[in-house]
Parts: structure tokens; C-alpha cells; sequence
């Protein structure tokens, strides 16, 4: 039998069978290459690939058919003997095992990477590690992690944590299987940024909660690249989880370095919210604007910053008519210049309400979520427009968009509750409330000092009938933080709920007495409800402009 196998091999041989084989290998995995980029392209759907495979391992018979039976010679096809009976069942019985395994481990590739199958598809994007020489990039690592966030938030089927609940892991080192667990996603992402001059080096991996690498790869690139490497980024993570990117994620940016780094800062602070961190916002968009005047994303961001000022009466009376011009010029010139930034579209729906033309900023509102349905911005900010034009059940509708993107978003859901409750919803108003709990409460063990989770949980803990917590959490945080808008404001929206009415006017009293406020949402917050004909209410309204 050994002399019959060792006669059959150099056989092979001499009709030059293995060489046909190694040719068809390197054909086959050249398709392969080919076909993943070529689907994703033309929108196909993913029984192709598999096709592709399965047939790509049934040609490995025939190619050994083939092979014995064809020989090339100086150029020429020559018949060399067809295979009859049993040596056809062997040679195809071969083809067949060699295959066998390319094909298995295909498919068993696939059901790794789709574990988390596309079914429930999650991604948590940990803060990148800054590997640079001096460890001085850390605003650009976080910028680079939060840019990559942005663009998987409008991948269709994939569910991305909240940057909140995945930051909170900023310099700490946890297992695999923890972070994933506590963040309730099936991957991470995770990566380090090195910066050396103007040159950037990104390297990411896509790991599974189990600990196995799905995909990872480096970039070296130019600081002016960042945006592409981002986009880079997010493809691939997509197409590891089996999901389809309908277009590119890609935006247009600037080419000046130095405005990047300007306008990541700018994010940042941005984020930070407050009158402090706002004003540093607005300034490093500025002084980007000034290295690129054709830098569409900071024009947006400034808007953004001067409608925020003057929604909350951030600034002086006297500044107000000029900051006003500034905004409507900057949204104005972020969307000539880039038409399909959804933010530039959200900036510009924020300024149109503030001048109260409400037709126009609905429409802006309406092109920011087409163009960024995955925005959890564009969202928040229409269902807040939405509820401050009585628009209820549109608003509703916004906010549970919201939360479909971030169920970690503890701010909509709790929110959600009031245009439930104006609708008379009150079943579907107490479910918010017990989402929004639940979400603030799983925010809270990542970052206990969390001060909008805290009074967030102190309202719902007093919807949901169980007051004595929720007022001692608020007189907790007064006490902390006396001067500040947000937390007397929701404390009195608190005390409000909770009949306790001249605790509430005092709250509001003093909460109005920073020189904050948005008249139009207090006119329509229904945890103001109970003390909305209190004498002293109307006196306290009438201190804030129409």
C-alpha cells in the first residue's frame, strides 16, 4: 500500500498537479481579498462571501481533476490521461480534504467575530492610551476616541456605549470580560495614539468580551490625516461585527494641523459644559477658525457655543445682539461649506430657535437626524426643541431616539418623562422615569461624583414614590454646590414634585438669581406644575426675558 501512495505521489508530480493546486491558492485567497471590499461597496448581502467560499472550495476537486488530466507544455494544453472510477473518487475525495479546512475555518472565523452576531452588535470605545514621548497628547487621544465614537453611533445595527460610561475607565486596568460586562457590550475597542510632531501613529484592536482578537491594525500617518484614520477605524470595526457602513463616515476636516488640535480641545471643553468651559470652547474654535477659515466643524462648534450662551443667558445683556450675529454667521458658514455635517445642522437649527423662528429650526433639526441618524446630539437637542414647542408626541418620539442610541443616556430618558406626562401617558411617563433611574444608577458605580446622575436619580427616586431619598440626595447637592443654576434648578423641580412649594420657590429663587434660565422651558416644565399659580412663581418667570 505504501508503494501504491508513494507511485500515486510521484505521479502527482510529474503531471505537475501540486503546482496547479499552490496556483489555485493563491487565486482563491486573491478573491477573497477581493470580494469583502467589493460588497460592502455595492451594498451586497453577506450570503456572497459565504457563496464565494464554498465554491471556491469546491473548485479544489475539480482543479485536481483537472490538473491529472491536462498538462501545459511549452505553452500548449495536452490531454494527458482522464482519471477513471476509483482514482476520479480519490482525486476528488482529495480536493475535497484539502479544502475542507480553509473552508471550516472561514466559517468558524465568521461565528467568532459574530459572537456578538449582528443581532445585538455593541461596541464600548475605551480612551486611547497616549504613547507620545512627552505623554502630553491626552486631550488628542480622548479626541481621536470620541471622533471614532461619533462615527459608529451612525453605523445602522450596531449599539455603542455612552462615552460617559466608557471613559470611566480612563486610566484604570480592568479585565476584558469586567469592562465588557459592566459596560453591557459584546466588544471593545481600544487603542494607543503617538504623536511625534506632526506625525501620528494609531494603532487599535477590536477584542470580544471572551478575550479574542476580532481585528487591529496600525496607522502612520500625518496629523491631517486624523480624520480618515477615524474613518478607517470605524469601517473596519464594522465589518469585523458583520455590519455595513451605507457611506463613507469620513468627513471633510481641515489640513492644518495646528486647527485639529484646536478643535479637538475645543470638543473637550465643549463637553465639559458650564459657563467656564464653554467660554474655552469658544475660544479654541476661534483661534482654529483662524489657522482655517474653511474648517467647517469648528465654524459649527462656535455656533454651537455662542447659541448655548445665549439659550442659558450666559453673558451680559449688552453682548447678546452681537454674539447673536456671530452665531447665525458661523452656522451659516459651516454649511456652505460642508452642506452634510450633521452638526452644522443641529448649530444652525439652535440659533434659528433662539431668534424664534421655529419653522426653520425645525427643518434644521429634521436634516441634522437624516444626515446623522446615529447622532445622539442631533437627537437630544430636537426633542428639547420639540418640547418647548409643545410638541409632544414628536418629542417623545426624539427622546426614545435617543435613548435607542445611548441606552446609558440617563438625561432623555428622564426628560422623556414630561411629554409622556403632558399627553396624559402617565404609565408610559413612570417608565421613563424607571429607565432613567436605572440608567443614572448604573452611571453613578462607574462615576460616583456624577452631580447630573445624582439630582437626575433624586427626581425620579420622587416620582417613583420614594421622596424622603430623593429630596435628601438634593438638599445633599445644595449644600455642595449652592451656586450652581443646574442643581438649584432640578432641586426645586424636585421639591416641586414632592409638594414641598416654598422650599421650590426659594430654589428657583435663587436658581434664577445667577442670571440663568430658558424662559420657554420653564413656561413648559410640568414638574413646575404645582406651583406654576403660586403668585411668587409669575414674579420669578417675569425676571427672565421673553
Amino acid at each position: 500500500m505504501p508503494a501504491v501512495a508513494g507511485a500515486w505521489l510521484e505521479e502527482m508530480k510529474r503531471r505537475r498537479v501540486f503546482r496547479a493546486l499552490i496556483g489555485y491558492g493563491i487565486v482563491a485567497f486573491a478573491v477573497l481579498q477581493v470580494i469583502e471590499p467589493v460588497m460592502h461597496g455595492l451594498d451586497l448581502p453577506d450570503w456572497v462571501l459565504k457563496l464565494t467560499v464554498v465554491l471556491l472550495g469546491l473548485g479544489f476537486p475539480f482543479t485536481l481533476v483537472l490538473a491529472w488530466a491536462f498538462d501545459i507544455n511549452e505553452g500548449r494544453i495536452e490531454r494527458a490521461g482522464a482519471p477513471r472510477g476509483r482514482l476520479l473518487a480519490g482525486l476528488l475525495a482529495l480536493g475535497l480534504l484539502l479544502a475542507a479546512p480553509g473552508v471550516a475555518w472561514f466559517f468558524w472565523r465568521a461565528h467568532r467575530a459574530a459572537g456578538a452576531g449582528p443581532q445585538d452588535a455593541s461596541v464600548a470605545v475605551l480612551p486611547f492610551a497616549d504613547l507620545s514621548p512627552s505623554r502630553d497628547q491626552d486631550w488628542m487621544c480622548d479626541g481621536i476616541a470620541e471622533e471614532i465614537l461619533d462615527a459608529l453611533c451612525s453605523v445602522s445595527g450596531l449599539r455603542v456605549a455612552a462615552r460617559s460610561s466608557s471613559f470611566a475607565f480612563k486610566g484604570k486596568s480592568a479585565d476584558v470580560k469586567e469592562m465588557a460586562r459592566v459596560l453591557g457590550v459584546s466588544t471593545l475597542l481600544e487603542g494607543s495614539v503617538r504623536k511625534v510632531g506632526e506625525r501620528l501613529r494609531v494603532s487599535a484592536r477590536l477584542v470580544s468580551s471572551d478575550g479574542y482578537e476580532l481585528w487591529t491594525d496600525k496607522f502612520d500617518r500625518g496629523v491631517t490625516d486624523a480624520f480618515a484614520i477615524q474613518d478607517e477605524i470605524a469601517r473596519a470595526v464594522a465589518a469585523a461585527l458583520r455590519l455595513r457602513v451605507a457611506a463613507s463616515t469620513a468627513r471633510r476636516g481641515t489640513q492644518n494641523a495646528e486647527a485639529y488640535e484646536l478643535y479637538l480641545r475645543g470638543r473637550q471643553y465643549q463637553r465639559g459644559a458650564g459657563l467656564t468651559n464653554t467660554n474655552l470652547a469658544q475660544a479654541m474654535f476661534r483661534r482654529a477658525i483662524a489657522l482655517d477659515a474653511a474648517f467647517a466643524q469648528a465654524h459649527a462648534g462656535l455656533a454651537d457655543c455662542d447659541a448655548t450662551l445665549l439659550q442659558w443667558l450666559l453673558v451680559p445683556k449688552g453682548n447678546q445682539g452681537e454674539l447673536r450675529r456671530e452665531a447665525l454667521a458661523e452656522s451659516e458658514t459651516a454649511l456652505r461649506l460642508d452642506p452634510s455635517l450633521a452638526e452644522a445642522h443641529v448649530a444652525r437649527a439652535s440659533v434659528m430657535s433662539l431668534l424664534d423662528r421655529n419653522d426653520e429650526a425645525d427643518q434644521s433639526f429634521r436634516r441634522a437626524v437624516a444626515l446623522g441618524p446615529g447622532s445622539r446630539d442631533a437627537w437630544y437637542w430636537y426633542a428639547r426643541f420639540l418640547f418647548a414647542t409643545k410638541h409632544y408626541p414628536e418629542s417623545a418620539q426624539a427622546f426614545e431616539a435617543d435613548a435607542r442610541i445611548d441606552p446609558d443616556d440617563y438625561d432623555a430618558l428622564n426628560l422623556m418623562a414630561m411629554p409622556y406626562a403632558r399627553m396624559g401617558e402617565q404609565k408610559k411617563s413612570l417608565d421613563a422615569q424607571r429607565r432613567s433611574l436605572e440608567a443614572a444608577q448604573r452611571v453613578l458605580l462607574l462615576r460616583p461624583d456624577d452631580t447630573r446622575a445624582t439630582y437626575m436619580s433624586a427626581g425620579a427616586f420622587i416620582q417613583l414614590g420614594q421622596p424622603e431619598k430623593g429630596l435628601a440626595l438634593l438638599e445633599e447637592l445644595v449644600a455642595r454646590q449652592p451656586n450652581d443654576f443646574s442643581v438649584l434648578y432640578n432641586a426645586a423641580c424636585g421639591f416641586a414634585r414632592a409638594g414641598k412649594a416654598d422650599r421650590a420657590l426659594d430654589l428657583l429663587d435663587r436658581a434664577v438669581g445667577t442670571g440663568q434660565g430658558f424662559r420657554p422651558w420653564l413656561e413648559q416644565d410640568p414638574d413646575l406644575d404645582s406651583i406654576r399659580g403660586v403668585p411668587r412663581f409669575q414674579q420669578i418667570l417675569a425676571r427672565l426675558p421673553q
